[in-house]
């Protein structure tokens, strides 16, 4: 096996907020790459989440923390802090982090009210410190891919951009009707919670600002007047419609199958050596694959199994179905406002024209994107399970098919691949994709796609700037 390449730095960090994201999605990176550094603390008020956190990344008791205001208020000891707190909490801990002489990795969205995002800014560049947005989309080979042909002039003079945003229908269910996003008010418009990725896309692709956004959106079908007849307050207790609807609570954190769906309709065409690559690099397919006989046996203990509850038995699971709102009727959930789709037009100040789509009703959860110039054409299809691409030139006719090999990890490999781009700004060896500044103009313009679609007006983005 070959040496591994020494790092300039050892590096040393503190993780604020312990769940899924704060504990799994790039925190892991050093638990593979224990020669670049290591994180030493975290602050987490569920003891519960602490605790795994704490053993898997055998933190010492001293450096437990159960708030921020403890770790933050120490004197410096530590190089980086990774932010993943509730959106609703990220400002005064990445401010306190920063102005303690901390960079910063802060999860998306940077804030919920735009004055915030532009204090947080503000912070990063009067006190000189990184603080870098997990765009992590812009770390994903397979829209790197797309950077790259289109910033070689592949495709020539770029004239639209056509972009959705696939939201799987359990997923909606999940995190923008039962979940911590259902409402717009106590977390944040869903074109920001969930789209600030894709208007950053939008923004990195077209190469320059923006000068025009409108927006239409579609409120919410799952709601009180669409209940079905003789629906329960919770799906476990016995609902009559069962059988027939996609939103039942009990198979999707029992069973999973609606991840099991996803993995039927891949584009399994691909063959064995497709298969064989999932298997080896995403574990879990093989329970996926096994169907009912592992499923008794190895009952599932992953997402979004661990978002419902800390205590993932089946008595644990079978209590977060009959007492928290993962278990609630979808329509029946009361305080849920997230749109149910969403169409952002965007007019760049190069003449790129951008539509993008987000919507909660997809049969698989991913996105398609489509760009158009005056040379040639690019398709592509950006799934969990398969992800690839084709090239249209325009004077010859010919294509090419682009297979981006899949990599374990959420977002196309994007999450690890935004970490280890953190790393590497800290160290020196190379500079982040993106910059708090750039992450703010993604987030103006979610903020002016909301305004568009709530007051029906065509907005002027110089307003903004």
């Amino acid at each position: 096996m070959a040496k591994r390449k020494a790092v300039s730095k050892y590096l040393t960090g503190i993780v604020v907020g312990a769940g899924e994201r704060g504990r799994d999605a790039y925190a892991t990176y050093l638990l593979k790459h224990p020669e670049e550094g290591k994180i030493i603390a975290v602050a987490e008020p569920k003891d519960a989440r602490r605790a795994v956190f704490a053993k898997k990344y055998n933190i010492a008791p001293e450096y437990q923390f159960t708030d921020y205001n403890e770790v933050l208020s120490k004197p410096k000891f530590a190089d980086f802090v990774i932010v993943a707190t509730q959106d609703q909490m990220h400002v005064e801990p990445a401010v306190m982090a920063m102005e303690q002489g901390y960079d910063v990795l802060l999860e998306k969205p940077m804030a919920l009210a735009e004055a915030d995002c532009r204090y947080l800014v503000e912070v990063s560049e009067r006190t000189g410190k990184l603080l870098q947005i997990c765009h992590v989309l812009r770390y994903a080979p397979f829209f790197r891919t797309i950077k790259e042909i289109v910033d070689k002039g592949e495709l020539g003079q770029i004239v639209t951009i056509q972009h959705s945003e696939n939201v799987s229908h359990w997923h909606y269910a999940h995190s923008y009707c039962r979940g911590n996003w259902r409402n717009s008010a106590t977390s944040s418009p869903m074109i920001l919670a969930k789209s600030c990725h894709d208007m950053d896309l939008l923004y990195w692709l077209a190469g320059t600002k923006p000068v025009k956004i409108t927006s239409l959106a579609r409120p919410t079908e799952l709601c009180e007047k669409n209940k079905p007849e003789g629906a329960p307050l919770y799906c476990i207790e016995g609902c009559p419609h069962s059988s027939t609807c996609q939103y039942d609570a009990v198979p999707a954190y029992t069973r999973v199958e609606p991840m099991l769906h996803d993995f039927e309709l891949s584009q399994r065409h691909r063959g064995m050596k497709w298969l064989f690559h999932q298997a080896l690099h995403r574990p879990w397919v093989l329970y996926l694959i096994t169907f009912g006989f592992a499923r008794k046996i190895w009952p599932w203990r992953g997402f979004p199994v661990t978002v419902i509850t800390d205590d993932t038995s089946p008595a644990g699971i079978d209590k977060a179905l009959r007492t928290t709102t993962y278990g609630r009727c979808v329509y029946q959930v009361g305080d849920n406002d997230q749109v149910s789709s969403q169409t952002v037009n965007v007019q760049f100040e190069n003449g790129v024209n951008a539509c993008f789509t987000m919507h909660s009703t997809s049969y698989r959860e991913g996105r398609e994107i489509r760009i158009d110039g005056t040379k040639g054409s690019i398709q592509g299809w950006f799934y969990q399970f398969d992800t690839y691409m084709r090239v249209v030139d325009h004077k010859t006719g010919k294509d090419r098919w682009i297979d981006i090999p899949m990599f374990f990890g959420a977002h196309g490999g994007g999450d690890q691949r935004l970490f280890a781009g953190f790393l590497a700004a800290l160290r020196g060896d190379a500079k982040p994709l993106t910059t708090a500044r750039e992450s703010l103009t993604s987030h103006l313009m979610a903020f002016a796609a909301d305004q568009a679609q709530r007051e029906g007006i065509v907005v002027d983005f110089a307003t903004y700037l």
